[in-house]
């Protein structure tokens, strides 16, 4: 009969572990998803302050040659 007992014990125990296990580890899984928001969040912001601008310096050095050029041109004909 102790037996009996003894195992009875054993498997409403088990149960209860295993509650456990599932409530730690969903916590768990809560606080990373959390941090997994939080992440996403800064890389957003972090792509928003990184973007290109409109003009490149490409640009900008083609218009100061053609400005320059104008430049000495008007400068030999006046």
């Amino acid at each position: 009969m102790e037996e009996n007992s003894l195992l009875k014990t054993e498997s409403e125990r088990f149960p209860s572990v295993v509650a456990e296990e599932v409530r730690s580890l969903t916590t768990k899984v809560r606080t990373l998803e959390e941090e997994i928001s939080e992440l996403k969040k800064d890389i957003h912001a972090i792509d928003f302050l990184q973007k290109k601008p409109i003009i490149s310096g490409d640009t900008i050095a083609v218009g100061g040659f053609w400005i320059v050029a104008a430049l000495a041109v008007i400068g030999i004909f006046f």
